[in-house]
């Protein structure tokens, strides 16, 4: 799982209805070189109403005296039995009917938000605020500004290495979920031979024989899968029931491409977790000064901020970025018990070309001592094909 380089290095829906040398040194410094593997990702269920059952007595008989009440007192007690039993069966009743269910996204184009460069930053979306937010991601990541020049048919070389490095963490993320929601009685093939790509394989109706204690490595237990995919995400697949379906699943990584980055102050994931009020604190200020236009009362709800947040965590900022990477892909989703195919595509078809938007996020730190720039931390995966929405927490 180490892919070398002096840093950590990565271990990295269904259609919802649901460079010179100046350039290289700035490179290492951001930790996005080509040859080494930067990204340190070392970091529903549904239930059916229970009926009450109908009173198998005649409401309209009369019972007299001590007989009728003893009548009465059986017949409660058998009802009872029955509502309990009745109750039982419809709990393994809702348990076997538990609809098949997979969060995956099959589609040639991306969601609607990334045509319309929406980065859920809750900024304005227009070109001069985008690019003000890539400068400041940049900054945050070591890199000039230049390197935050958007050019039009080119890429500076560091996108291209951040979005390539994104689709091996991707790749190396995806084969553990999987491993994680078929309880490793699954053989999930990645294949890393072919073109220096990686190629995700599963097909879940074949299943290996595991020991218990194997078994037990599943998406809740699973600290190496918790580094690289955020908890909410993660819990998304925790609702996978694997035995009432048969996924066959093969992805192909074509190409990536760095849709959008921008970096968030003050606020982090970690601080919203241990002060949930801050919740969404950063759009707040930003809505403000959209609606009044007013840099005094934006500079005191900053304070403000800041404070609440405290001394020690006020220096830590996020950097989000999404990134799209095109995939030649085969999706099929079953229904194990029938055999339908749910969701997907047929046997023997080719594989189609499809896009998956994937949000990834790191924490940025201030340096100690006289070391100049932005420590920056471990990326993870956020959010896949909007999911979660962009899983905006600031």
């Amino acid at each position: 799982k180490q892919l070398g380089g002096s840093l950590s290095t990565v271990s990295a829906s269904h259609r919802l209805q649901i460079c010179t040398s100046d350039e290289s040194q700035v490179l290492r410094r951001a930790a996005v070189t080509p040859t080494a593997a930067f990204i340190g990702l070392g970091g529903q269920q549904s239930h059916r109403e229970i009926l009450g059952q109908l009173d198998p007595f005649n409401q309209s008989t009369r019972l007299s005296s001590s007989e009728g009440k003893n009548e009465a007192s059986a017949a409660d007690e058998i009802e009872t039995v029955e509502d309990d039993e009745s109750a039982d069966s419809d709990d393994e009743d809702a348990e076997d009917q538990q609809p098949v269910y997979f969060p995956w996204r099959h589609e040639s184009m991306p969601p609607t938000r990334i045509l319309e460069k929406d980065d859920f930053s809750g900024m304005p979306n227009n070109i001069q605020a985008r690019f003000v937010r890539r400068l400041v991601a940049c900054r945050e990541l070591n890199l000039s500004a230049w390197d935050a020049v958007p050019l039009p048919f080119f890429t500076h070389e560091w996108e291209d290495d951040l979005a390539g490095n994104f689709t091996a963490a991707f790749g190396l993320a995806l084969e553990e979920l999987l491993a994680g929601v078929f309880r490793g009685r699954v053989p999930v093939n990645n294949d890393t031979s072919k073109d220096e790509n990686w190629v995700i394989s599963i097909d879940s109706s074949v299943q290996n024989e595991v020991d218990d204690d194997d078994s037990k490595n599943t998406l809740e237990s699973n600290e190496y899968l918790s580094s690289m995919f955020d908890k909410k995400l993660v819990a998304k697949y925790q609702s996978v029931n694997p035995d009432n379906l048969h996924l066959k699943l093969t992805v192909r990584p074509v190409e990536a491409k760095l849709q959008h980055i921008f970096a968030v102050p003050l606020i982090t994931r970690d601080i919203v977790e241990k002060k949930p009020h801050l919740e969404g604190s950063y759009q707040k200020i930003e809505r403000a000064f959209a609606e009044k236009k007013s840099f005094d009362e934006v500079k005191e709800m900053t304070y403000d901020l800041a404070n609440e947040i405290g001394e020690e965590d006020a220096y830590n900022r996020t950097v989000i970025a999404d990134v799209i990477i095109t995939c030649s892909e085969f999706y099929q989703l079953r229904d194990a018990s029938s055999g339908l195919i749910i969701q997907g595509m047929e046997d023997g078809s080719e594989e189609e070309e499809v896009v998956h938007n994937v949000r990834f996020e790191v924490i940025t730190e201030k340096n100690e001592g006289d070391e100049k720039g932005r420590k920056v931390g471990s990326w993870k995966i956020v959010d896949m094909d909007d999911l979660l929405d962009g899983s905006v927490f600031y």
